[in-house]
C-alpha cells in the first residue's frame, strides 16, 4: 500500500448546515456529524478517504467558526486521535470557490506546488482499491498542472447532478484521464437519459485535485477580486480573519462555486473517469438509496410500524411511529421534531427550516442531545429562568474546570461515581446524592467509576446559553482555539 505523501494536502469542505436533512440534521449538528450511513460519521468517513494518501497534519477542515467548534468536539470524542488535523475558518460562507482558494493560499505559503485534494463532507464512498486507484490518478494529473475533477460513470438517468462531457484522453495518462470537453448543468430526464446512453458523460462528483499554485493562478485569472482578498488573508493570523473588517470584505465577495468560477472557464481541466460505489447524501431520499427496503419498498429505522404503506421512509427514535396507507412518503420523528412530506419534496425541506428560523425556533439550530468529547447532555425541560439536563459522562472522562457568570447548577447523581471539585472543596457523590454549584464558582466534574456517570443538572439564572462557560483548564484544550 502506498504511504501518505507529505506533499499532498486534503481539504474537507464541512461548512454546510444540512438544512435538507432536517430534522435529523440541525445547524449546529449538521449531517456531516451524523452516524447513520455506516459505523462512522460522514466527516470521519471523509477524513478516512484522505488518510490513505494524506498525512494527518496535511488534512484541513474548512468551516465557519461556530461549526468548527462542533467539528472539533465531535472528533475529540472519538477513540481515534485527530489532534493533528488543521482547521480553516471562513470569515463568512461564500460558497466553495472562496473557501477553497483561501485554504489553497494558506497551503501555498509553505509549499506552492503541493497537491490539494478537495472532498465534500457529505458523500458515502466505498473505500476499496477502486477509490485508491482513482485518488492516485487524480493526484498524478494534478501534479502535472491540471485542474482535476473526479467524474463518475452514471448508473441511472439522474436529474439532480451536474454532468461532465469527457473529451480526448490526456496523453500518457491512460484511458481514464480525459480532457474536459464541457460541464453541463442538471439536465431534465430526457437529456439525462441521453447522456447515460451516450457513454460520453459522467456525473460531476464535486471532488477535485490541483496544485496550490495552479488553482491560485486560475482564481487570479478568472476571479481576481477573490484572489486579492484570500491572498491578503492568508498572510494574516487566522484570528484576524474574524474581525468585523475582514468579515465584511470576505462577505462582499461573490458567492461562487468552484465549478462556475474556475473549472468551467479554465483550459487546464481534466477528469478522472471512475466507477465507484458513491452516494451524494444531499437530501433525506439518501436514507432510501442507502437503506435496505422491505417487501413493500419501505425503508424503516427505529420503533416503527408500517401497514398498507409502500415506497416510504419511516424513521423513528424512541416513540412508536406508525405509517398507515402511506405511499411515497417520508416520516422522520426525532425527540423534539417530526417531519412528514412526499418523497419528491425532500429537496424543499430547507423551506421548513427557513420558517423555523424566522420564528426563532431552537429546533432549527440544535438537537436536545449534544455530543461532547467527554460524553453528552440532553435538555429535558426548560422555561423562564431554568433548564433541566440529563448529563452522561464516559468512564474515566472529566469536564473542563469552568465557571458560569449567570447561572447556578444543582446536580443529582443517578448512576455511577462522581468526583467533584467545587471551589476549594473536593467531594465524591454516589447515586441519590446531590450538590449545589453557585454562580461564579469554579467547578469540575469527573467520572471515577467503572460505568457511565449519569446525573440530572438543574440550571437557574437569567441567561442559560452554552456560551456562558469560562474554561480554566481542559483535558481537550478546547479553551485553545487551533485557528486563533
Amino acid at each position: 500500500m502506498t504511504e501518505p505523501n507529505p506533499n499532498v494536502h486534503g481539504l474537507v469542505l464541512a461548512g454546510g448546515s444540512g438544512m435538507r436533512f432536517w430534522p435529523l440534521s440541525r445547524e449546529m449538528s449538521p449531517k456531516q456529524l451524523l452516524t447513520i450511513f455506516g459505523s462512522e460519521s460522514l466527516i470521519r468517513q471523509a477524513i478516512a478517504r484522505l488518510e490513505v494518501r494524506v498525512p494527518p497534519s496535511g488534512i484541513h477542515l474548512v468551516s465557519n467558526e461556530r461549526l468548527a467548534e462542533e467539528l472539533r468536539n465531535h472528533l475529540l470524542g472519538s477513540e481515534k486521535e485527530y489532534g493533528e488535523i488543521r482547521y480553516v475558518v471562513e470569515p463568512v460562507g461564500r460558497n466553495t470557490l472562496p473557501a477553497i482558494a483561501l485554504a489553497a493560499a494558506l497551503i501555498a505559503r509553505d509549499d506552492p506546488e503541493a497537491v490539494v485534494v478537495v472532498l465534500p463532507s457529505d458523500h458515502v464512498v466505498e473505500q476499496d482499491g477502486r477509490w485508491e486507484e482513482t485518488l492516485d490518478a487524480a493526484i498524478d494529473l494534478a501534479a502535472d498542472g491540471f485542474l482535476v475533477t473526479i467524474g463518475l460513470k452514471p448508473t441511472r438517468p439522474e436529474t439532480g447532478f451536474g454532468y461532465i462531457e469527457a473529451g480526448e484522453a490526456v496523453e500518457g495518462k491512460g484511458e481514464r484521464a480525459r480532457h474536459i470537453a464541457r460541464f453541463v448543468e442538471k439536465p431534465d430526464l430526457a437529456r439525462a437519459t441521453e447522456f447515460c446512453e451516450s457513454g460520453k458523460y459522467l456525473w460531476n462528483s464535486g471532488m477535485f485535485a490541483f496544485r496550490a499554485d495552479v488553482i491560485l493562478a486560475e482564481v487570479e485569472k478568472h476571479t481576481p477580486e477573490i484572489a486579492a482578498v484570500v491572498n491578503e488573508l492568508a498572510a494574516m493570523p487566522m484570528a484576524e480573519w474574524l474581525t468585523e473588517r475582514e468579515m465584511k470584505r470576505f462577505g462582499a465577495l461573490e458567492a461562487l462555486s468552484i465549478d462556475v468560477g474556475v473549472m468551467e472557464k479554465s483550459d487546464k481541466g481534466a477528469v478522472v473517469c471512475a466507477e465507484l460505489d458513491w452516494h451524494d447524501v444531499g437530501s433525506l431520499t439518501a436514507l432510501a438509496e442507502l437503506g435496505v427496503p422491505d417487501c413493500d419498498g419501505n425503508v424503516t429505522r427505529g420503533n416503527t410500524v408500517t401497514v398498507d404503506s409502500h415506497n416510504s421512509i419511516v424513521w423513528g427514535d424512541r416513540r412508536v411511529v406508525a405509517a398507515l396507507g402511506m405511499e411515497g412518503t417520508v416520516i422522520i420523528d426525532t425527540h423534539d421534531a417530526t417531519l412528514v412530506c412526499p418523497k419528491d419534496r425532500c429537496q424543499d425541506v430547507r423551506k421548513v427550516v427557513e420558517v423555523l428560523k424566522e420564528r426563532g425556533s431552537e429546533e432549527a439550530i440544535t438537537h436536545r442531545t449534544m455530543r461532547r468529547p467527554w460524553g453528552s447532555w440532553t435538555v429535558i425541560e426548560e422555561g423562564q429562568g431554568f433548564k433541566i439536563k440529563m448529563i452522561e459522562v464516559k468512564q474515566g472522562a472529566r469536564l473542563s474546570s469552568q465557571e458560569h457568570q449567570h447561572r447556578s447548577e444543582h446536580w443529582v447523581i443517578l448512576s455511577g461515581t462522581a468526583r467533584i471539585e467545587r471551589g476549594d472543596e473536593e467531594i465524591t457523590l454516589h447515586p441519590g446524592e446531590s450538590t449545589y454549584i453557585p454562580a461564579s464558582t469554579v467547578h469540575r466534574l469527573e467520572n471515577t467509576g467503572k460505568i457511565p456517570l449519569r446525573l440530572i443538572e438543574v440550571q437557574n439564572g437569567e441567561y442559560l446559553e452554552e456560551d456562558d462557560i469560562i474554561r480554566l483548564a481542559d483535558e481537550y484544550e478546547r479553551e485553545k482555539k487551533p485557528w486563533a
